[in-house]
């Protein structure tokens, strides 16, 4: 297993979305990293104690090249473990702690 990884929600209906499917889901990313490929996005090591979001390891290892501390998962090309669904890269995640406020 890699991780642990955490990903930080907006809302805690994508945390229960996440919780519930046990899948991490992402868009292509649009700032700094900007590109045209879906990906999975998270940072490594624990979810903080004061951070709204999930900690998660998973069977799949990050891409090769990216960002240390900011690991992802891309679509392409393909690879065992990454799902893509239209503009979604998708990968199974076993959850390891969660902070959801409602």
């Amino acid at each position: 297993m890699y991780g642990p990884f955490h990903h930080l929600v907006d809302s805690p209906e994508v945390a229960r979305q996440i919780i519930a499917s046990n899948e991490l889901w992402g868009k292509s990313p649009r700032n700094i990293f900007q590109s045209d490929i879906p990906k999975g996005k998270a940072y490594a090591g624990p979810l903080p104690p004061d951070a709204i979001g999930i900690e998660f390891e998973t069977e799949v290892p990050p891409d090769n090249g990216c960002v240390p501390t900011k690991p992802t998962w891309s679509a392409k090309p393909r690879r065992r473990g990454i799902e893509c669904h239209g503009e979604y890269a998708k990968i199974k995640v076993n959850i390891l702690k969660q902070t959801v406020i409602d």
